[in-house]
């Protein structure tokens, strides 16, 4: 039965220098918020980066030279068991944005309130200026013009940090009204990242991949002849799952990208017990929103765009080396784990934007961050390379499993969940799974589930080429 399992090396551990050098001033609170919680530090980190990173949004974006540009924007990822503590670790962070979207839900009701007494007066105004128009137009008059009272403008927009469970066309609505960008925060991310095309034939995927990369967005509506256009589609997303539904989230899905992008940490569970410290939730509010409130810049016709933050040369030359050292990296990797080796140089750009807007949060009246520096990405790089790419590994399994034992596992997958107990090649060819699309490599994965036992060969002959089909161990456990 270890065909469908992945193979799991032991959790990385970061000592505790190496995680007050790279979180800086919040190093001590997120270890108190994850005491507190009794979850691994692990899983507050990866929040609170996420989290800040869509309060940045699209207000500051990273540059190390030129022509390559970053958003903040992260994802995170939590793995664990049911008990591991990651609801507890989100909610450490997520709980004082609830309480700064309250605040934000309280300005939009008072504005609001104003508009509508404004807008009850414009409606009263623009009934009395077409009154004075027509009647001066039957006079053969010039009609007069319309008074600025006539009208109480757009109504005020519903600011909005955190996201839940809402359609891609709802997500662009909401971005292309707030500009700055949104976070979706989901307890289970396996059920949504597997359902995502369940219902429009494939268009979420791609949607959500351009969500990462903070780029122009439209949207064409059936109902409306006006498309909604998003400047900049930005989503930072955080949420927790379990192993054994990332492991299959593993093989039924196609390596495009989409879960190479996030930053992945499987740590241990830690013991339990009763805290001894509370959590400074203040300190967490003043600091998002302080990102929250840093300005956007705009372009020569006045249209908002995000303030470009320059690397150092310092910097510029660390982060080169760091993208040497993933090509020898990558050499060594295959699958997804390659892919995710692939994004760790652009990923390493946005933790040292939102490391260094963090430490500037966390010092009320501080300088602000003109520039990022050699510090920023050396800790960035240390955090992605010798910490977040160990938990990768771990997450998505061996790093070289060879490609009939990955076909093998997807095959196991097609098995167990579709109650198959007899078949041929062709029925395995047909699914067009990735890396099973020829006979030759459905037949080498068949190799290893027949080694396994999981299947028994039958052969028939009737005097021309045998016809082979594969019958299923009785023994195994399928679905009905």
């Amino acid at each position: 039965m270890t065909i469908g399992q992945p193979i799991r090396p032991p959790a990385p551990v970061m000592s505790a220098s190496e995680f007050g050098q790279v979180f800086g001033p919040w190093g001590e609170w997120i270890k108190s918020a994850a005491e507190t919680k009794n979850a691994p530090a692990d899983y507050v980190a990866v929040s609170l980066l996420a989290t800040a990173s869509a309060a940045i949004g699209n207000s500051r974006w990273a540059v190390p030279w030129q022509g390559w540009r970053e958003p903040p924007v992260l994802w995170a990822m939590l793995v664990g068991d049911p008990s591991a503590g990651k609801s507890p670790a989100l909610d450490a962070v997520l709980d004082p944005v609830k309480e700064l979207e309250r605040d934000l839900s309280d300005e939009y009701r008072r504005a609001r309130q104003e508009w509508d007494a404004e807008n009850e007066l414009a409606a009263f105004s623009l009934a009395q200026w077409k009154a004075d128009a027509k009647t001066a137009l039957a006079d053969g008059g010039e009609p007069p013009e319309k008074p600025e009272s006539a009208d109480a403008g757009p109504p005020p927009v519903r600011e909005r940090i955190c996201i839940t469970d809402i359609t891609t066309e709802k997500v662009a609505d909401l971005l292309s009204r707030t500009w700055r960008g949104l976070l979706l925060a989901r307890d289970e991310l396996s059920g949504w990242l597997s359902s995502m095309d369940r219902y429009n034939g494939g268009g979420d995927r791609p949607f959500w991949l351009e969500a990462y990369g903070g780029r122009s967005y439209t949207i064409d509506r059936k109902n409306s002849p006006e498309p909604i256009v998003v400047d900049h589609l930005s989503v930072a997303i955080v949420g927790g799952t379990q192993p054994d539904k990332l492991s299959a989230l593993l093989v039924k899905c196609d390596d495009d990208g989409l879960l190479a992008r996030f930053m992945t940490v499987f740590p241990d569970s830690v013991p339990l017990c009763r805290p001894a410290s509370t959590l400074d939730e203040a300190r967490a509010i003043g600091a998002i929103k302080a990102l929250r409130g840093l300005s956007y810049a705009t372009d020569e016709q006045g249209n908002r765009r995000p303030f470009f933050v320059h690397f150092t040369d310092e910097a510029a030359t660390a982060l080169q080396a760091f993208r040497e050292q993933c090509r020898v990296w990558e050499a060594d990797a295959s699958g997804l784990f390659k892919s995710h080796i692939g994004k760790m140089p652009g990923l390493v750009v946005r933790v040292a934007n939102v490391l260094a807007h963090l430490d500037w949060a966390a010092v009320p009246d501080g300088e602000p961050v003109t520039s990022i520096n050699a510090d920023h990405v050396g800790r960035a790089c240390h955090f992605v390379g010798e910490y977040l790419r160990p938990h990768a590994y771990r997450a998505y399994g061996s790093a070289k499993t060879p490609p009939e034992v990955q076909g093998a596992k997807v095959i196991a997958d097609i098995i167990r969940s579709e109650g198959l107990r007899l078949f041929k090649v062709r029925d395995i060819q047909k699914r067009g799974r990735t890396g099973l699309a020829s006979a030759g490599d459905v037949k080498a994965a068949l190799a290893v589930l027949l080694d396994a036992d999981w299947l028994r060969e039958i052969k028939k002959t009737s005097g021309g080429r045998p016809m082979v089909s594969y019958a299923v161990n009785p023994k195994l456990e399928v679905s009905k």
